[in-house]
């Protein structure tokens, strides 16, 4: 029986890039294969774009931007896949097999925990030579198994808006002996398109869901440290970017949500902590079974 796989892909301000990428999704050559698409609603008219282009897919709107990680649960929620793929919406699959490629991958390697695409666009470096695990995946061009979210780690915590889900996921997966990859020959075009990216608004939620993640994931030895160097080089990126009161809010505002971060903390090891530092400085191709 062939395993079913569901691609769901949150959209907001991008109305033609998301049409580009739904196009890509379509076109994969996988026979068991769904669609969801969440619309946080800006008045591009995505939503009724994507419905006539693509009726047979399913498209979600919500009433406001809830932001990407509360979407992605939405639309996982509303899948029916034994796997499932976040695409994002300024990226598109450059070959037709790519999900019959990541879907075969795990039926080689049960144990792992997501397999992520090679990336290629004019901000990305794609891997040549081989496939390598990773310590971290970026979600818009990985797939795992619907048990991440139902039995292993959970879906991604409310308070997650726009960054930090990954890295909510990845640490528990490497935790539990589930190991990233990434897939040399699986290739993504990622377009990495500015609307929205520089927002300040957006770059609020990036620093409050990165101080948040190391309130859930690290040890507490190493939170201090972690905390003080994000306070530090945080305060100076936002300084050279004009951007100093979005620096008091973020760090004003994860501080108020604390009680709610400790809620899903789960602490990695020191094992894996140093595994992760690891990966980060030495390209790894194989791993002990």
């Amino acid at each position: 029986m062939i395993p079913k796989a569901s691609i769901v892909c949150v959209t907001y301000t991008r109305r033609d890039l998301a049409l580009r990428c739904i196009k890509s999704c379509v076109e994969q050559d996988y026979p068991e294969l769904e669609i969801v698409v969440v619309v946080n609603p800006s008045g591009d008219g995505t939503e009724e774009a994507m419905s006539q282009a693509f009726p047979h897919i399913k498209v979600i709107r919500t009433h406001k931007n809830i932001g990407l990680f509360p979407a992605l649960n939405l639309a996982i929620a509303n899948t029916t896949g034994d796997y499932i793929m976040t695409v994002d919406d300024d990226a598109y699959f450059l070959d037709h097999n790519a999900i019959t490629h990541l879907v075969a991958e795990f039926q080689r390697e049960p144990r792992l925990g997501a397999v992520t695409c090679n990336l290629e666009g004019p901000y990305e470096t794609p891997i040549y030579g081989s496939d390598r695990y990773i310590e971290v995946f970026t979600t818009g061009f990985t797939m795992v198994p619907r048990q991440v979210y139902t039995e292993w780690v959970g879906y991604y915590p409310g308070l997650f808006f726009i960054d930090a889900g990954e890295t909510y996921i990845c640490t528990r997966l490497w935790e539990l002996g589930r190991p990233v990859k990434r897939l040399e020959k699986v290739r993504m075009y990622h377009e990495r398109a500015m609307p929205g990216r520089l927002d300040q608004n957006r770059k609020f939620h990036e620093l409050r869901d990165q101080i948040l993640c190391v309130m859930m994931r690290y040890p507490w030895y190493l939170v201090p440290l972690s905390l003080f160097s994000k306070w530090y080089k945080s305060l100076f990126q936002q300084l050279r970017a004009g951007r100093f009161w979005t620096w008091i809010h973020a760090w004003f505002s994860a501080f108020c949500h604390l009680p709610e971060a400790l809620r899903f903390r789960i602490p990695v090891s020191w094992r894996t902590q140093k595994f992760l530092w690891r990966l980060r400085k030495k390209i790894i191709s194989d791993l002990p079974l």
